[in-house]
């Protein structure tokens, strides 16, 4: 599973400033239950709550962006050494 916090930031004396939160994006990684999105469950959460869910699709279109890292299983993020 990865989850992946967001937020909103501002600018304050050369500092960036954690401002309010926009979402909480969730990816489950079923090879069987997520067969038609590469493996992958999606769903989003406005502002980190529950009940602001982002994903009506069935993760479709977040399968769609995620293409793009698809020699990363999926996933934008990646460790750095």
């Amino acid at each position: 599973m990865s989850v992946f916090d967001l937020w909103d930031y501002a600018e304050d004396n050369h500092a960036l400033v954690e401002k309010q939160r926009k979402l909480i994006g969730v990816m489950e990684h079923d090879d069987q239950r997520f067969a038609a999105t590469g493996g992958w469950g999606f769903e989003g959460f406005g502002e980190g709550r529950p009940d602001k869910r982002l994903v009506s699709d069935g993760g479709k279109g977040c399968f769609e962006c995620h293409q793009a890292a698809k020699d990363r299983k999926y996933v934008f993020s990646e460790l750095r050494d």
